[in-house]
């Protein structure tokens, strides 16, 4: 699992609102959840070659052939795929069409069918749109059991949510289909296989509360939160989106866990945080949050941190997650949490003012991330004093050059040092000077 990045409460350490930074792989799968083993750098050596120029395997004209006793194993491999991908577009349309018994149709015994049900719900509740199933990779594997061949492939979930006209996130599984006298079966699924665990649409029967901007996702006994929550997740979007920075996402999409949620969606969170924003495909990231301990007046506060994450940091490349730029992560989404208020009325200023004091603070933003064993207070000043900076980015210099910088450093892996002249105008640590004389005024230090 990658680091996390963290954000701590304002009122208790439950707030630590972490930033779940995963690596997206290539062609990855969902979330923070998905890691695909088929077609992946350690592909099985038994992969299947393409089928030679001018074979019946790669015939142009039409399907290729049907393997016959004493064919070449390419032929084979052929004749699976073409099968197993006319399951996956029957799977496809079921989808599209909102029919149940026919996605799960394929299944092979009830378990599947169970599986795909799961799924099937989750994802009508939550408008999938655009929807393909295709092989992406495979078929691997060939063994027999039971006297039939059963084949590995990993599949593509191409997928948006709610908006048909999208450029579709992609996410893979693993699968084992059997070629059975009913004709090709699924036999096994797995939960999307990046590092992070699985997405909750894949491990719980969801229902979603959908707006013009968001999308607030709960388990059903959830519902009721999820509706009340909607209206304050359609205001947090809507501050989020003057600070995108990248593709500005088709919705923003939170989920709302329970108790055993938290610990199972995207790998689980720490018991002491209260929500994170994770990578789900190279373009975007959700949110989930801690239902129980997350009140109706306080969830908006939280929406937009984590959105902040979601806007600035969607489809980059995740590095540094807890290095030199931990400030500018965690300070822009304060920055966006805090939209339109007074820098006076911030709520980290005591300790922040603490920080500077107590542990001489001089200015170096670049090693202000704090231990994983820091005290509360500790935890709180740092996120304060990553504000304060950022703040005095935008007010000194100007809130354009603000996002501006932001952009090229967290999402282009520019060195603060090489982005400033050009983008501020000054030195790097001539801005670091100036914004440390106005974090102090701030703060009474």
């Amino acid at each position: 699992m990658a680091p996390s990045v963290e954000a701590p409460a304002k009122r208790r350490r439950g707030l630590l609102v972490s930033l779940v930074i995963v690596l997206v792989v290539g062609l990855l799968a969902v979330p923070a959840a998905i890691a695909l083993t088929g077609g992946s750098p350690d592909t099985p050596a038994t992969a299947a070659a393409p089928s030679p120029t001018g074979s019946p395997a790669a015939s142009p004209t039409g399907p290729p052939a049907s393997p016959k006793p004493g064919d070449p194993p390419y032929v084979k491999v052929a004749w699976a795929k073409f099968r197993i991908n006319g399951e996956l577009a029957a799977m496809s349309d079921a989808l599209r069409k909102g029919d149940l018994a026919a996605f799960v149709r394929p299944a092979a015994d009830k378990k599947i069918r169970g599986e795909l049900e799961r799924r099937f719900r989750s994802l009508r509740a939550m408008r999938i749109s655009n929807v393909q199933l295709t092989a992406d990779s495979g078929p691997f594997d060939d063994k027999l059991v039971g006297g039939w061949s059963e084949w590995g492939v990993g599949v593509g979930i191409n997928h948006c949510f709610v908006v048909s006209d999208c450029k579709p996130d992609k996410m893979l599984v693993d699968t084992t289909w059997r070629d059975s006298p009913a004709g090709y079966q699924l036999v096994k699924i797995s939960t999307s296989t990046n590092a992070n665990g699985p997405q909750p649409w894949e491990v719980a029967v969801l229902t979603a509360a959908v707006g013009s901007r968001a999308m607030v996702v709960a388990p059903k006994a959830l519902a009721s939160r999820a509706r009340a929550f909607l209206p304050a997740a359609e205001r947090a979007a809507k501050i989020a989106d003057r600070y995108v920075l990248g593709k500005k996402p088709d919705r923003y999409i939170v989920y709302l866990a329970g108790p055993s949620d938290w610990k199972k969606w995207f790998g689980g969170s720490a018991d002491w945080a209260i929500g994170f924003a994770v990578p789900t495909s190279d373009e975007r990231s959700d949110i989930v949050l801690k239902a129980e301990d997350i009140s109706g007046g306080y969830a908006e506060a939280v929406m937009k941190h984590e959105m902040g994450h979601v806007a600035t940091l969607s489809g980059r490349d995740y590095r540094d997650v807890n290095g030199e730029n931990w400030w500018l992560t965690e300070g822009i989404a304060e920055y966006v949490e805090w939209d339109g208020r007074p820098v006076s009325a911030y709520d980290r200023e005591q300790n922040a003012r603490r920080l500077i004091r107590e542990k001489k603070f001089t200015g170096n933003l670049e090693k202000l991330v704090p231990d994983d064993d820091a005290p509360d207070w500790q935890i709180d000043g740092a996120y304060g004093l990553g504000y304060y900076a950022t703040r005095c980015l935008a007010d000194q210099y100007g809130h354009a050059k603000m996002l501006r910088f932001a952009d090229q450093v967290l999402r282009g892996g520019r060195p603060s040092e090489a982005e400033a002249p050009t983008i501020l105008g000054a030195e790097w640590s001539a801005v670091s000077k100036r914004c440390l004389a106005y974090t102090k005024q701030k703060v009474g230090a």
